[in-house]
């Protein structure tokens, strides 16, 4: 490997490690805070990925078309912190089913509608969950598990893939991605969700910790392959900047919304 190439791993690392340590206190404040700025974290967090999905969905950047897909966003985020999880959803559907038939979008055109609905979907639901689970007696504990599991996870996969090399595990979708820095990144991940959730949450049975700790891990990876996906659909690297080393806040959404999407169903056996 040539110097340049070393220099700029180097300098790619050191800008996603700056990027992370700038993101891991804000979120985190985020899960186990019951202060309104931890809400309003979620609130502007929302804003920014509908922002960043519509510039990577919509040929036409228009102000007035992204400000009122995101002022949807808000609105139903506002509304499920006032309700229940079910309650919540069945508001979520309402809007879809608006979305579809263009009640919101009759002054404006828009070429690919069909993915501002995926969008709405992608970002609220998970967003939702997280709020809902919040409220729960252990729920900052149970959402601080899934932040560790899935930020050890990334960030360990990078490291080790970086490290160790080798051939790609998925050459199309993610050309980054290596057997060896997904595989060591699911198992760090796991081992520290493990380490956690023994001390924090009550359940004592291992073999199950371990079991959940590897599937939030795994969804996370699958978030990671579906936002992947999405980009490469739309021919973009990264969407957005905002993040130096990442790219967009959706680019780091991707793991987290898999995960909260996991921990959903997992929470019931908690």
């Amino acid at each position: 490997m040539d110097l340049d190439k070393i220099t700029n791993i180097s300098n790619n690392f050191l800008k996603r490690f700056y990027s992370i340590l700038f993101l891991i206190p804000i979120y985190f404040y985020s899960v186990i805070s019951k202060h309104y700025l931890s809400t309003l974290i979620i609130f502007t967090t929302s804003l920014i990925l509908s922002i960043e999905w519509f510039k990577i969905t919509q040929k036409d950047i228009e102000k007035t078309k992204i400000i009122l897909f995101s002022f949807l966003i808000f609105l139903n985020l506002f509304i499920s912190t006032l309700s229940s999880f079910f309650y919540s959803i069945f508001v979520t559907l309402i809007f879809l089913f608006l979305i579809l038939l263009k009640i919101f979008f009759k002054k404006y055109s828009y070429k690919n509608l069909s993915w501002l609905f995926y969008g709405f979907i992608y970002i609220t639901i998970p967003l939702i969950i997280f709020l809902q689970i919040k409220k729960i007696d252990n729920g900052n504990y149970i959402l601080l598990w899934v932040l560790i599991i899935i930020c050890t996870t990334d960030i360990f996969s990078y490291i080790f893939g970086n490290l160790i090399k080798g051939p790609k595990i998925f050459p199309k979708l993610s050309p980054s991605k290596t057997y060896s820095g997904t595989f060591l990144g699911i198992i760090s991940g796991a081992f520290l969700g493990v380490i956690y959730s023994l001390n924090y949450l009550n359940l004592d049975n291992k073999y199950i910790l371990i079991l959940f700790s590897v599937l939030i891990s795994l969804s996370g990876l699958f978030g990671d392959l579906f936002m992947s996906k999405i980009k490469r659909n739309f021919h973009i690297k990264d969407s957005g900047n905002i993040l130096p080393g990442h790219g967009g806040l959706l680019d780091r959404y991707d793991s987290i919304s898999f995960g909260l999407i996991a921990i959903f169903f997992i929470q019931y056996f908690l």
